[in-house]
């Protein structure tokens, strides 16, 4: 009777790693290392379809050169074999006939014949192949490639397309260790091997008159670890072991079912009829449990023993998660006995561990409330998989399938993430410029922020040329929180506009030590000539000595006030209710996180900065060098004027510290890190400061 398989190539891994033909069997070899003889394959040539025959010569020539370097195959030599082939006029269809593919076997003197195609449907090539049995027509092994390469990817895609057949061509294997109920088996080149797998272990040993002459007992083993050529083994049913160990044969569970068959048959052929035969039908709930009769691993339930000799025998049933069964059942002559067993499921324990109060748990179809920060402890809980799903308000769902182990607890721990909060930013006057905790996000009022992190944030609007304001919001999780801000005019917003928001940092000091910078204001520019006179005339200070008759240079009304001391930056601060910026806020405000010799980097670039390089030789507007700014959006650190910082440079506190880069310094100097001081009463040419201000929240 013919025989022929169709395998939908998305399923050859599963069916092709374990054949149902064990080839060491058929060819007279064993699975050791030494002595292994080699199966004999002859590779045909491969047909072209819609493409040119020099292409499938190629393609027949490569494959047959990549499958020679196997250890496991001999490919036939087919310069005479095939002049009869060709005669014959067999082609590659042809072998789906069962009386040409025995007549290939008997030309070919091989019983394995390896056929294949080539097709190039537009860009890419096609490359088909399958290893048939010429005595049966069954397809062993059944493998395509397409490659997008064209015919340039002709030697890529057959490597391929046969290290694919070299996978699943079939193979069995020999236990070849013991180690407790633990087999270790030699499985060859058997690549197509997984983790995971079933397979049959048989003790298979032949008598002079084969299996006729022999019982077989058989289990089924599950593959847990591969190696090279070898893979560990650990039972499905318990006492596996008392049965089989080293010598017995590995297989594929389709191709133990033909060899068990003839056993069956080999036993009524001996003289057993004498016993007498009955047949037993055995059902579990739930079904398929693998079951074991009398040694004989018969399959999955519900299942049939339509011959078994008369008499009690040992039943045992074993399914992933339940109870073995171990019962017996009678076979009595003449009559089907009916055997249904109900298994018991396995138990273990499950711990969920929150730290979260008022959690709602669902495992499966059962519900819990966590009451505040909990642990609950579920014991003789079914093993199994579960899916476990938690909640909160305002929290993400949590969604997790975890596996209940009978053999050790199972601990879970439960952390919810918040969802993000939104902030509806509104001002008045509209068109604000919105900052979110010293970050600028180049967007104007009104203005949805969303996506933010449950807690405190400050919030900055500021209009240029006219104010600013500042506020702290609390995001609530999941809640969109709406806040209002009304902006004062004020003379300090005409231009540079506002201050800038520079967050908490904690920054290493050079000596190892660390020290936490609170969040502050800084001026975004440094303060100007207009702005300085304004505190002149209203103060009726003594102003720099540059200015004529009390008025700055005319055009420099932008340009960063300089000649002034310590003392009288400090008292302009004081006097406009802010103050002069410590020497490490000042360095965090000009730096960022990140240690820098300049804003943008550690190497200097032309154009960047007003630097003595730039051949200047004095100030600038404080807005015309825009790419001397900040990560937190301070510009003119690097350039322009270097600016009083409040700090003395000795114990002693003679001199008071300037900062930063100025017109006066060359590109050469590290500018961030410029620090030099003067005593308070002094001025500067190339001085001039920036005030701070402590957060403080209007509402």
């Amino acid at each position: 009777m013919r025989r022929q398989m169709k395998v939908p190539s998305a399923h050859i891994l599963l069916w092709l790693g374990f054949s149902l033909f064990i080839l060491p069997l058929a060819t007279g070899g064993g699975l050791a290392q030494s002595g292994r003889r080699r199966v004999l394959l002859s590779v045909q040539e491969f047909e072209a379809i819609g493409t040119a025959e020099t292409l499938a010569g190629t393609v027949t020539e490569l494959m047959r050169n990549e499958l020679a370097r196997s250890s496991r195959l001999s490919v036939l030599e087919e310069t005479g074999r095939l002049y009869r082939i060709q005669r014959s006029s067999v082609r590659w269809r042809d072998l789906f006939s069962e009386g040409s593919l025995r007549r290939v076997g008997e030309l070919l003197e091989s019983r394995y014949v390896l056929t294949g195609s080539v097709s190039s449907p537009g860009e890419s090539i096609i490359l088909a192949a399958r290893i048939v049995d010429a005595e049966s027509g069954e397809v062993l092994a059944a493998e395509t490639v397409e490659h997008a390469g064209g015919v340039s990817g002709i030697t890529a895609g057959t490597a391929a397309l046969a290290r694919k057949m070299l996978a699943y061509f079939p193979l069995a294997g020999r236990v070849v260790e013991q180690r407790g109920d633990t087999l270790i088996a030699d499985i060859g080149l058997a690549d197509g091997v997984l983790p995971g797998q079933e397979l049959t272990v048989a003790d298979l040993e032949p008598g002079e008159r084969g299996l006729e002459t022999h019982r077989v007992r058989s289990a089924r083993y599950r593959v847990e670890k591969l190696d090279t050529g070898s893979c560990s083994l650990v039972p499905l049913v318990e006492g596996a072991a008392r049965w089989l160990g080293p010598g017995a044969t590995v297989l594929s569970p389709v191709g133990a079912d033909e060899l068990l068959e003839k056993s069956r048959m080999g036993e009524k052929m001996t003289g057993l009829e004498g016993r007498g035969f009955g047949a037993v039908s055995v059902t579990s709930d739930p079904p398929g449990a693998l079951a074991i009769v009398a040694g004989l691993d018969v399959g999955r339930t519900p299942v049939k023993v339509p011959q078994l000799a008369a008499g009690r025998h040992e039943l045992v049933l074993a399914l992933e998660g339940y109870e073995e069964v171990w019962d017996s059942i009678l076979a009595v002559p003449g009559e089907v006995r009916e055997y249904n067993f109900a298994m018991e499921r396995r138990t273990g324990r499950l711990t969920i561990v929150t730290s979260q109060p008022d959690v709602s748990l669902r495992v499966d179809t059962l519900e819990l409330m966590l009451e505040g920060t909990a642990t609950v402890t579920l014991q003789n809980f079914p093993a199994g998989e579960y899916h476990i799903t938690a909640r909160k308000q305002g929290y993400v769902t949590w969604r997790r399938k975890v596996e209940v182990d009978f053999r050790s607890d199972s601990i879970i721990r439960i952390e919810l993430e918040p969802h993000p909060g939104s902030v509806l930013v509104t001002s008045e006057p509209a068109g604000a410029r919105v900052s979110l905790d010293g970050t600028f996000l180049g967007r104007t009022t009104p203005r949805r922020l969303v996506r933010l992190e449950p807690g405190p944030h400050v919030i900055l609007a500021s209009v240029p040329g006219f104010g600013a304001a500042v506020d702290t919001v609390e995001v609530v999780p999941g809640e969109d929180i709406t806040l209002e801000m009304k902006i004062r005019e004020s003379w300090f917003g005409y231009f540079p506009a506002g201050m800038t928001l520079i967050a908490a940092e904690t920054i290493e000091l050079a000596d190892g030590d660390s020290v936490r910078v609170d969040s502050f204001y800084i001026d975004t520019y440094e303060l100007t000539n207009r702005q300085y006179a304004y505190f002149i005339e209203a103060t009726e200070r003594t102003p720099p000595r540059h200015w004529k008759e009390g008025q700055f240079p005319e055009g420099s009304e932008n340009h960063p006030v300089t000649g002034v001391s310590y003392e009288d930056a400090a008292a302009f601060a004081a006097w406009s209710g802010k103050r002069l910026p410590s020497e490490l806020e000042w360095e965090l405000a000009a730096m960022g996180q990140v240690t820098r010799q300049y804003p943008w980097g550690d190497s200097y670039r032309p154009g960047m900065a007003n630097t003595w390089s730039e051949g200047l030789g004095g100030t600038s507007p404080v807005d015309e060098y825009l790419d001397d700014v900040s990560p937190y959006g301070v510009y003119g650190t690097a350039g322009n004027v270097a600016e009083w910082v409040d700090g003395w440079s000795d114990s002693e506190r003679t001199y008071r510290v300037f900062r930063g880069g100025s017109f006066y310094v060359n590109q050469d100097d590290p500018s961030l890190f410029s620090r030099d001081w003067l005593y308070p009463v002094s001025g500067n040419s190339y001085v001039g400061f920036r005030c701070a201000r402590d957060l403080r929240v209007n509402r």
